[in-house]
């Protein structure tokens, strides 16, 4: 069977294009259009609806995408357990992370695990958590780094360590009657009513933890910008135009444009929870499972050596 193909048409079939997909795996438009005029002619019947825009599944076409994602699960299943016979020889786990906590993580985690594994090859796949996830869904990737673990029941999270969210502002940018007393780093939420707030934007995972928190305290903040970059936000924030959330993770990435203050907030409820996931349907590889118990490891001796609490 050619896995290649199959995978061909579920790309065309995610994109609803095929340039699109053409680009994604790297071959001539041309070339893709070929492949999916010949599979059809030898199935003896249409996969796309090319009179719709974009082109669309047609019902057969469901179909195949349905059991060529079956297949390629299968597939990457026996791969898996051929490599656990060979005693993790050879092999090769693809991870899906975000590009900032990819800077911070995994120069922490792959040195070790290839010096342990020299056999494994580690594929990276990078993009926002909602991408990444629907990248794990659709077997993309083998395993997802990321924050807020996802609540589909098609997944299994595994909590690597938990980072802190502050308040960050440049130095001396707010003044103690914003403080609990003068010799806390605390401040009370519903008291920085007059204050300018830098946020990521709604699509963002960060953005949906503060929105919860302003909730919780029934507070309107003072939105002065929208940055689709927490790094983003935090720079401006050191500039002195303003305040942001911030997890250690950008602390430890990001360079601030001037020295900073870092606030607790009282009585926060909100936690930043790190997770690894896969899906509940796939086999579980002994690299994979190894990888799991480094990655937990590592980043919980790192955050007990960098915390900023």
């Amino acid at each position: 069977m050619n896995f290649k193909k199959l995978k061909y048409i579920i790309t065309i079939a995610e994109h609803k294009s095929i340039s699109k997909a053409a680009c994604e795996l790297f071959i001539s438009q041309p070339s893709l259009s070929s492949i999916l005029s010949n599979l059809e002619k030898d199935l003896g019947i249409s996969l796309f609806d090319r009179s719709t825009n974009p082109i669309s599944l047609t019902y057969a076409g469901e179909k195949y995408v349905e059991t060529a994602k079956k297949i390629l699960s299968l597939e990457s299943n026996l791969r898996k357990e051929l490599m656990d016979i060979s005693d993790m020889k050879k092999g090769k786990i693809t991870i899906g992370i975000p590009s900032v906590r990819g800077t911070h993580v995994l120069p922490l985690i792959l040195p070790k695990f290839k010096e342990e594994y020299p056999g494994i090859d580690i594929h990276v796949i990078e993009g926002d958590s909602n991408y990444l996830e629907e990248c794990l869904l659709s077997g993309k990737v083998d395993l997802v780094l990321t924050s807020l673990p996802s609540t589909d029941k098609k997944i299994t999270c595994e909590l690597l360590y938990e980072e802190k969210i502050m308040l960050a502002c440049k130095k001396g940018y707010l003044d103690t009657k914003y403080l609990l007393n003068k010799n806390s780093n605390i401040v009370n939420l519903s008291s920085l009513k007059d204050v300018d707030f830098i946020l990521t934007k709604k699509n963002h995972r960060i953005r949906k933890l503060t929105e919860h928190l302003f909730d919780f305290f029934k507070f309107e903040p003072n939105i002065i910008l929208e940055t689709s970059n927490t790094a983003t936000a935090f720079r401006l924030a050191t500039s002195g135009i303003g305040v942001c959330f911030v997890s250690e993770m950008v602390l430890n990435t990001t360079k601030p444009m001037n020295e900073f203050d870092l606030f607790n907030i009282e009585n926060s409820p909100i936690k930043w929870d790190v997770s690894i996931s896969y899906l509940n349907s796939s086999y579980l590889s002994n690299a994979e499972r190894s990888f799991i118990d480094f990655s937990k490891t590592v980043l919980n001796e790192n955050a007990k050596d960098n915390s900023i609490i």
